[in-house]
């Protein structure tokens, strides 16, 4: 399963700064589920979440959003949770289930007024799956009602199903193509900062011109060619083009990240 191109842009936007105002933004553009894609009325229980999660988790990632129903027809009916379910509660449920490799994240919604009248005084989370094609396949570490102990999960159209024989070689085929590409070993995360620092030093965080419409390079070479000068006030202006996030902001997101799963591997929530 691979998000669609849309959806994924969607939800990348909404992960960058998850506001109230860009999830808004993202139900409304939501016409149902799609293969990547959940929607629950409330949070279910903690076998049956994690039986979702694992699909998720085993089919390139994907997100549940709860407080929020599909209708017969593929629209989304936001019904709003009765509260916002805490996060501790939810991760000591299922962690007996899944496996501590597994990433995922909740996130918090609530509206007190908005503009969209259909969120008004509404709670929402949404729980999200992230990719991790290293660790597949995730199998099930206990069993309790539909979910069954040392099985693999895929997320199969829009429902949770057994990997059948194509869809396990698929998800081996995933893992060894991340762990040994064709074109050589993994990058080492020395090597995968070294090429982002790279990519943001080869784009400017401020356009540089001149009231003369000279751009302040192209302005230099031509006063040291004629002597005269054609500057003019200097313009700063920033670039919409530089990432919202600057390298140093990406660093420390990750050595937050890195202390959360370091929580995990030690079983600490």
């Amino acid at each position: 399963m691979e998000f669609p191109k849309q959806l994924k842009d969607q939800v990348y936007t909404l992960l960058q700064e998850p506001t109230l105002d860009k999830f808004r933004e993202f139900l409304h553009g939501q016409t149902g589920e799609h293969n990547a894609i959940d929607f629950k009325r409330q949070w279910i229980e903690d076998a049956a979440l994690a039986k979702e999660i694992l699909a998720l988790a085993n089919s390139q990632g994907g997100f549940i959003v709860f407080g929020v129903a599909e209708n017969d027809d593929k629209s989304i009916c936001v019904e709003g949770l009765a509260e916002i379910k805490d996060k501790a509660v939810v991760s000591n449920g299922i962690k007996k289930f899944i496996s501590s490799n597994l990433k995922y994240e909740i996130y918090d919604f609530s509206y007190t007024t908005s503009e969209y009248e259909a969120l008004k005084d509404k709670k929402f989370q949404m729980l999200v799956v992230e990719d991790t094609p290293e660790c597949i396949p995730f199998l099930s570490k206990r069993e309790s009602g539909s979910l069954k102990q040392n099985m693999i999960y895929v997320r199969r159209g829009t429902s949770c199903e057994i990997a059948n024989e194509e869809e396990l070689q698929s998800m081996f085929n995933r893992r060894m193509n991340y762990l040994h590409p064709l074109n050589g070993e993994p990058l080492q995360l020395e090597e995968h900062l070294k090429q982002l620092k790279i990519l943001y030093e080869k784009i400017e965080k401020n356009h540089v011109y001149y009231e003369s419409g000279f751009a302040e390079g192209m302005a230099s070479f031509f006063e040291a060619l004629t002597k005269v000068s054609v500057m003019g006030k200097r313009v700063v202006e920033p670039n919409p083009l530089y990432p919202d996030e600057s390298y140093e902001q990406f660093i420390s997101k990750m050595i937050v990240e890195k202390k959360k799963k370091i929580e995990r591997v030690l079983d600490l929530y």
